[in-house]
């Protein structure tokens, strides 16, 4: 009799292990299929993606630099333009001579575009209004060789790159 009290307490824990391993299963295979925004599935790292900066904004509220960098990070759903009020990308950086500087405001509005070195001492800063989009070339060439900040300034927003000028 106690033999028999034996099994019956092992072979209830072994279907009691089994069901919590297929519920686990089960709960992440669901999450899997029923998630709304990110499909681990279609996570590429290493993707090779265009530079292009073309932002869209995930379903997870996360700005991407374009389509393709979203697509492999999994994503399902996005809308064209930044998550944020305003997005920037400069390039080529380092820069030699002439850098250009794309922004992006979610809202049509002004910019101001302003360059300082280290020290805070402005180099160069511009004005635009009525913008949502700013594809736009700066010259660097008479800057020094070293590190600056470009900021984006579009109501209470602001963004920062960091910029080297470097002159071989």
């Amino acid at each position: 009799m106690h033999n028999f009290t034996l099994m019956k307490i092992i072979l209830w824990s072994k279907k009691i292990v089994f069901c919590v391993i297929l519920c686990f299963l089960c709960n992440s295979l669901s999450a899997q299929i029923t998630s709304t925004c990110i499909d681990s599935f279609n996570i590429r790292p290493g993707t090779p993606c265009p530079p292009e900066f073309e932002p869209v904004c995930g379903c997870d509220n996360k700005t991407y630099r374009n389509i393709c960098r979203a697509t492999a990070e999994g994503v399902l759903f996005y809308n064209m333009g930044s998550c944020e009020p305003l997005a920037i990308d400069i390039n080529p950086n380092p820069a030699e001579q002439t850098l250009f500087l794309k922004a992006v405001l979610r809202n049509a509005g002004s910019l101001t575009i302003f360059i300082t070195d280290v020290n805070g001492q402005e180099y160069y800063r511009r004005f635009f209004s009525g913008i949502t989009t700013l594809d736009f070339p700066i010259e660097v060439g008479q800057f020094r060789n070293g590190l600056y900040f470009v900021f984006a300034v579009a109501g209470d927003t602001i963004v920062h790159k960091k910029l080297i000028k470097y002159s071989f």
